[in-house]
């Protein structure tokens, strides 16, 4: 039985050259282990229907944190992962190494939003070249999906409703092996504005009306009071003017 590896902390990113995750016989695969910042050695491993925790050196060509298969067999099939001297490891990738039909999809899971495309291809055994150029019908989860005229399914702006498990069927040729289509939620978080540190509070209805009405008060009496001593300023002058005359 292939089982995924326990590992202390994942803190590597395995990948997949192509980027499937079904392979025909006799196909060139290259596993690669991205470890950024990381000091430690670190290798591609694989469990397999017969093996398990066996490194690149045995089953592949090692070229650093990357491990090619030139030609896999269906001995291939199995969990890969990277891992450290420490305990350290990656993600996990399956693969499968079948004739016939296939279902090429991603080897890693996609996010909400992504775009893909599944192909399904026919090769005989020995043949050099595979072929998609037929009718094609896909199934997901053992119900039947789509149609095409030719063996590509194009799912745009996928979401978690479009996970699952997907084969396609060739007009004569057989089915596909199923694959696993995993989709993950996008966790991206939502920007929201800061609320105002020192916000100004509305100023009450009434509060405004007598802040008015005070003003026109005041004003109103400012005039008087003026318009006051300037009565009071020309009858002053008018009496000094006539004054004289009374002497």
């Amino acid at each position: 039985m292939m089982i995924a590896p326990v590992c202390l902390m994942i803190t590597a990113t395995l990948s997949i050259h192509p980027s499937r995750s079904v392979f025909f016989y006799y196909e060139t695969v290259t596993l690669s282990c991205a470890v950024p910042g990381s000091f430690s050695t670190w290798t591609v491993k694989r469990n397999t229907s017969t093996k398990s925790s066996v490194s690149c050196e045995t089953w592949g060509q090692l070229n650093g944190s990357s491990c090619t298969i030139k030609g896999v067999y269906p001995s291939d099939s199995g969990v890969y992962w990277c891992e450290s001297d420490s305990g350290e490891c990656s993600n996990t990738i399956n693969i499968r190494v079948a004739t016939g039909v296939i279902l090429q999809g991603p080897a890693v899971p996609l996010t909400e939003g992504d775009s893909v495309t599944l192909n399904c291809s026919y090769k005989e055994k020995y043949a050099k070249e595979s072929t998609s150029n037929f009718s094609t019908a896909f199934y997901r989860n053992g119900t039947f999906f789509e149609k095409m005229p030719e063996g590509r399914l194009s799912l745009i702006h996928v979401s978690k409703e479009n996970e699952g498990i997907y084969k396609c069927v060739h007009p004569t040729k057989g089915q596909s092996p199923e694959i696993w289509l995993e989709v993950r939620e996008n966790n991206i978080p939502v920007a929201t504005p800061d609320p105002d540190p020192d916000p100004t509070p509305p100023i009450a209805l009434p509060k405004l009306l007598s802040t008015i009405l005070l003003f026109i008060l005041y004003t109103c009496i400012f005039i008087l009071a003026v318009y006051t001593y300037r009565k009071w300023a020309q009858a002053r002058a008018e009496a000094k003017r006539k004054w004289p005359d009374h002497l």
